[in-house]
């Protein structure tokens, strides 16, 4: 187990927060707040020192497939080609929806405010 804590730690410059938000800046509108809102609690938590370590690997999964230019279905099909990522991003939110408090969410939300000022 102290590989895998050791492990995650060092991955933890593989989801920097640069990376991120110019991805999540450039499909934000796509995507839709509610699942960037989503995502952004998921970094977050990953982000958190107080994240046990499996729910960060689930969160790590999720946030490496979203970043990876790899995808079942890719991105630059339009509409559809998040379907992929949102369906992954939607099922770790649902095993962590514990960790996923009133108050995380509604920093996230804050957060990704500037992506939508005009638009919800």
């Amino acid at each position: 187990m102290k590989f895998f804590s050791k492990s995650v730690v060092n991955l933890h410059g593989w989801v920097n927060e640069q990376s991120f938000f110019a991805k999540l800046s450039r499909n934000a509108l796509r995507l839709g707040k509610p699942v960037v809102i989503q995502l952004y609690s998921l970094f977050l938590l990953f982000k958190s020192p107080q994240t046990p370590l499996r729910s960060k690997m689930l969160i790590l999964g999720a946030l490496l497939y979203f970043l990876s230019p790899i995808d079942l279905i890719p991105d630059f099909l339009g509409p559809l080609g998040f379907t992929d990522d949102i369906a992954v991003i939607a099922m770790v939110c649902k095993q962590l929806q514990t960790a996923l408090t009133p108050a995380l969410k509604k920093q996230a939300q804050n957060a990704i405010n500037r992506f939508f000022t005009n638009k919800a």
